[in-house]
């Protein structure tokens, strides 16, 4: 057996990150694709792919890879090997089962493997943070998502378990309030079975751009309903309605393997994310925020979501240049909040009958 390379996104800040392994194995090439996952998880997803040709290998890198907005880096065998145990021995620890065919990389697991210096590893798979708006956003993530080994990384006193969350929780959104020096409030919303709200205080200190955490103050949550949350989650929409032929759908889907998609009874859902998480770095941070664009696509229309004036016009341009034989737009809409979601799930072949109810 001979490691041939392996890459990794720098995401580690959002607390999932993709890794992608290449193993010669006699006469047979292993390529491996795991999806590691801080929040309690550990292996979220594994996909492996023998002797695989190009364009398999690209579709599944992409499909891992191409939705986390994050550099992809290359890094040694022995810090790949490190991260696999890692992140499988969270699996262990949080009773959670590994996906796919855990034979190909069980013994990563449960045997002893090289060490690594993995302070100097976990500012490799992190992306660099710019402001303090970005730092406490990064953290509040991290102390919803119950990721304390990345919390303590930036903390310069050990952070116990707040107890803030029961289950894997989600943040839904944050407010960032600076105070005074270096004094900041967090005001979020944040999803554990039911909605909670809640403040957290951080007062923080930056050493040449480097942040760490001084103190933190947790001011207890209440719980909020669900339109109270809806509302708060609420923005407008810009939806353009295509007619397409046939041939659209697996044109669209073969050039754009990093899109996400989503089935549904009548069509599906593809959705487009940005290629940064530059959304962490404002004040107000909406779990949403990564989102370029939504296609629903079925067999008589291209339905497509857009959040801002600016990417519909992109998004509008470019499926115009690429796509101008197999579509034509139809009509297009500005709605004061989503509707993408309900169309999908309501099964209208048709949008505007959809919107006609």
């Amino acid at each position: 057996m001979s490691f041939l390379f392996s890459k990794i996104t720098n995401s580690r800040l959002m607390g999932t990150m993709g890794l992608r392994i290449a193993r010669q194995i006699g006469n047979n090439r292993l390529d491996q694709y795991f999806l590691l996952d801080a929040e309690k998880v550990g292996i979220a997803d594994y996909v492996s792919i023998k002797n695989g040709d190009e364009r398999s290998l690209y579709e599944e890198e992409e499909r891992l890879m191409g939705g986390l907005g994050s550099d992809r880096i290359f890094i040694s065998e022995k810090e790949a090997m490190y991260l696999v145990n890692h992140f499988g021995n969270k699996n262990l620890r949080y009773n959670k089962e590994f996906p796919g065919y855990k034979d190909e990389y069980i013994e990563i697991i449960e045997n002893k493997i090289d060490s690594v210096d993995y302070e100097n590893l976990f500012i490799k798979i992190s992306k660099k943070i710019e402001t303090p708006v970005e730092f406490i956003n990064y953290m509040t993530m991290r102390i919803i998502g119950g990721d304390y080994e990345a919390l303590n990384f930036f903390s310069k006193y050990h952070i116990d378990d707040m107890n803030i969350t029961d289950n894997e929780a989600v943040l839904l959104k944050n407010k960032v309030v600076p105070i005074k020096n270096n004094r900041y409030i967090s005001e979020f919303i944040f999803e554990d079975d039911i909605y909670y709200r809640s403040k957290i205080g951080f007062n923080i200190s930056d050493s040449n751009g480097h942040y760490k955490i001084e103190s933190i103050i947790y001011i207890d949550k209440e719980e909020v309903d669900f339109n109270i949350v809806s509302n708060e989650l609420m923005k407008e929409e810009y939806i353009l309605v295509y007619n397409i032929e046939n041939e659209f759908y697996k044109k669209f889907i073969y050039d754009n393997p990093k899109f996400m998609k989503s089935e549904f009874d009548s069509g599906v859902l593809v959705t487009e994310f940005k290629s940064n998480n530059n959304h962490v770095d404002k004040e107000v941070y909406y779990i949403s925020g990564d989102i370029n664009a939504i296609y629903y696509i079925n067999d008589l229309q291209l339905v497509v979501a857009t959040y801002d004036y600016d990417t519909k016009f992109e998004v509008e341009k470019a499926l115009t240049e690429e796509y101008s034989e197999y579509i034509n737009l139809d009509s297009e809409y500005k709605f004061e909040n989503s509707l993408i979601y309900e169309f999908a799930q309501m099964g209208y072949d048709d949008f505007y009958d959809f919107i006609d109810e």
